[in-house]
């Protein structure tokens, strides 16, 4: 029996080489986002220490310590406007990226489907001429030793 082959299966492995890569993109872009959700909270939970160090500091030497301390909290805090623009963006890629991938996966699946549509015909089609040729086979040897009689 010839071996079955699928005209599309260079397609489907396309589909499937690209839906890998959408997925570890999609991966990255998600560890960045935890990285930078990582600084993120490092940096505020440091603002805290800090202005928990203040507090405990005496009155004179704590009023010191505020005004140098209020002096880089906009600075801080304009990072931190950043690193959340860039998260979001970060967050809007990988959404994006989402749904490319599910697309693709979709494609890919559907393919997936015709390829088992295509391969169960394909046995249905190889089964019937297997059962012709037993049949032909099974009358060509049944008829024989009669018309060999006959003549």
């Amino acid at each position: 029996m010839k071996k079955f082959i699928w005209k599309l299966q260079r397609l489907l492995d396309v589909k499937q080489k690209q839906e890998q890569a959408l997925r570890n993109e999609i991966i990255a872009l998600a560890e960045q986002a935890a990285i930078l959700r990582g600084r993120m909270m490092a940096m505020k939970m440091r603002l805290r220490a800090h202005q928990r160090e203040i507090q405990a500091l005496p009155d004179e030497q704590r009023i010191g310590a505020q005004a140098f301390h209020l002096q880089y909290v906009p600075v801080i805090d304009k990072a931190l406007h950043q690193m959340a623009e860039e998260g979001r963006t970060l967050e809007n890629r990988r959404r994006a990226k989402m749904e490319e991938f599910l697309k693709v996966q979709k494609f890919r699946k559907g393919l997936e489907r015709l390829k088992e549509k295509a391969r169960q015909e394909y046995l249905r089609q190889a089964n019937l001429e297997e059962q012709k040729q037993l049949d032909d086979y099974t009358h060509i040897h049944w008829n024989r030793p009669v018309a060999l009689a006959e003549a």
